[in-house]
C-alpha cells in the first residue's frame, strides 16, 4: 500500500540538508503489512532511514525497512533530455503570450532547475501484526541536499530622538529544492563542515559509488565461479 505521511518535524542544518520526520495513522490487518512511502526525495540517506511507532501497539513488530536510491547516471541522462526538450519548446514556440503561458513557463523552469536530488527514492516498511489495529507510523531520514539550509540575519534600527538602537535577530530558511514542506515543525541546528559543498551538492560522487557497488572484483568473482562449479559436480 502506498502512503504519503505528512512532514511533522524538520531539523534544518546550517551547512545544508537536515533530518526529516513524517507521520501517518495506518490501518494494520492481521499478518504482513507493507507500506511504500511516497515523495521520498533521492537526496535521502538510505543508511539513516528508520521507521517506528509513536506508541507501539501490542502484538505489532516492524520487520524490515527497504531503501533504494535511483541510479544517478540514468537519472541525470533523463534530466538532460528534459532540459533539451524544454529549450526546444522555447526556441520553437510561436507565441508564449497565450492562455497557457504561465503553465508553460512553470514547466520549463521546473525542468531547467531539476536535479537528481528532486527525483524519488524508495522507502518501504514491512510490519507484522497479530491483530487488526491502527497505529501512528513514523519515518525518519537525513536529507543530503545543500539547497536546504538556514543562515542568521540581523536587523538594526536606530531611534534618532532617543539615541537608542534596537537589534532584532532572524533566521532565513532556504529551500530551493523541488519539494515543499508545509505545516511542518521546524528546528535549526548549526555545525561546522569539513568542506563547503559547491553547486553540485553533496551527491557529486554518488554515480561513481553506485557503479563501484554494482561491480564485483574479478578475483572474488572467479572464486565464486569455482565454488559454483564444485557445487554443480
Amino acid at each position: 500500500m502506498n502512503i504519503n505521511p505528512i512532514p511533522k518535524r524538520f531539523i534544518i542544518f546550517s551547512g545544508g540538508g537536515g533530518i526529516m520526520e513524517r507521520v501517518q495513522r495506518v490501518r494494520l490487518s492481521t499478518g504482513i503489512n507493507t507500506f511504500e512511502i511516497e515523495n521520498v526525495p533521492a537526496s535521502f540517506d538510505p543508511s539513516t532511514a528508520t521507521a517506528f511507532f509513536e506508541k507501539e501497539p501490542e502484538g505489532v513488530n516492524i520487520l524490515q525497512v527497504d531503501v533504494k536510491r535511483p541510479d544517478k547516471q540514468i537519472v541525470e541522462n533523463f534530466i538532460s533530455r528534459e532540459k533539451t526538450a524544454a529549450s526546444a519548446i522555447i526556441q520553437n514556440a510561436t507565441d508564449l503570450r497565450g492562455a497557457n503561458r504561465d503553465q508553460i513557463i512553470e514547466l520549463i523552469e521546473s525542468a531547467h532547475y531539476r536535479r537528481y536530488e528532486d527525483m524519488r527514492g524508495t522507502l518501504t516498511v514491512t510490519i507484522e501484526s497479530r491483530n487488526e489495529c491502527e497505529a501512528m507510523l513514523c519515518v525518519r531520514y537525513f536529507l543530503e541536499d545543500a539547497r536546504i539550509k538556514w543562515e542568521p540575519s540581523l536587523h538594526l534600527s536606530i531611534d534618532e530622538n532617543s539615541g537608542t538602537a534596537t537589534v532584532e535577530g532572524f533566521i532565513l530558511a532556504m529551500n530551493n529544492s523541488d519539494i515543499n514542506y508545509p505545516r511542518c515543525e521546524v528546528e535549526f541546528a548549526e555545525f561546522e563542515m569539513q568542506y563547503t559543498p559547491g553547486d553540485e551538492g553533496f551527491l557529486n560522487d554518488l554515480a561513481n559509488e553506485q557503479v563501484a557497488q554494482s561491480v564485483m572484483p574479478r578475483n572474488r568473482m572467479m572464486k565464486q565461479m569455482k565454488r559454483l562449479k564444485s557445487l554443480v559436480k
